[in-house]
């Protein structure tokens, strides 16, 4: 689709990379409508997981300022970019039936740190850094932080990065929550490859309908998450690979999902 947004197909693991390393993967109308459209392909084309990096030991540094301020800002303008590219984007992720890692080697920054935060889970290198940096420029979070990252972290450190706007590297991450993972970054690569492929061999049933539920039920009541396990869980019995799991188990062998 485009030069800046290159697409990986590993078994059932795809991997999109935002490739714009002079910018350090700066976030521009052309990668964010590439990206939508690369993540809502993936939903039956035989991926089971999703990968979002960035080339060049830089994840993403947020939004391309240079080439907004090039092309002219106004209040209108920032609202049709965020609306009509960025927010189509960031919501391909979040409602992709397939879990999306976001593997952050180096800086995820402004709108860059939201897109890491509104994946599924964030696999980050020894070198990575975090920062919801746009206090630093006087704007609020515009890419769903104010959402997810109370949500990540908890609501008095998610405040405080957000009105200091610093920097947070990946031992800090791990420790509050914002990384599953950290590992070195000379086998970052090959570390990310061996967990996306992992998950990409559980149950699709359980993956998709574990994710919907889990996704919704943070803003259901108690009551309702119970009750919509309840229907998933059944539809998931009501499947040919209903059983394999229990019967793999008995077997000692591994499951074979249709």
């Amino acid at each position: 689709m485009t030069e800046s947004l290159l697409i990986a197909k590993q078994g059932r693991v795809t991997t999109l990379t935002i490739n714009r390393p002079e910018v350090r993967n700066a976030l521009d109308d052309e990668v964010a409508a590439a990206l939508r459209q690369a993540v809502e392909a993936c939903a039956d084309d035989g991926t089971r997981c999703i990968v979002l990096t960035g080339a060049g030991g830089t994840f993403c540094s947020g939004a391309d300022i240079k080439k907004g301020m090039e092309a002219g800002v106004t209040p209108e303008s920032v609202r049709r970019t965020l609306t009509q590219r960025y927010h189509p984007a960031l919501q391909a992720i979040r409602q992709s039936p397939w879990p999306v890692i976001a593997a952050v080697d180096g800086y995820a920054a402004g709108i860059g740190f939201d897109f890491a935060l509104t994946c599924d889970l964030r696999l980050a290198s020894d070198r990575a850094r975090f920062a919801e940096l746009f206090a630093r420029v006087g704007l609020i979070p515009d890419g769903g932080g104010t959402y997810l990252l109370p949500r990540v972290i908890g609501l008095g450190r998610a405040l405080e990065l957000m009105f200091t706007g610093r920097d947070v590297a990946a031992d800090e991450a791990l420790r509050i929550g914002l990384a599953n993972a950290v590992f070195p970054a000379e086998r970052f690569a090959d570390e990310v490859a061996a967990f996306a492929d992992g998950l990409a061999r559980q149950s699709p049933h359980a993956l998709r309908r574990g994710k919907a539920a889990m996704l919704a039920a943070l803003d259901s009541a108690y009551e309702a998450a119970l009750a919509r396990e309840a229907d998933l869980q059944t539809e998931i019995f009501a499947l040919p690979d209903g059983l394999e799991g229990f019967a793999a188990f008995v077997q000692k062998r591994p499951p074979v999902w249709e």
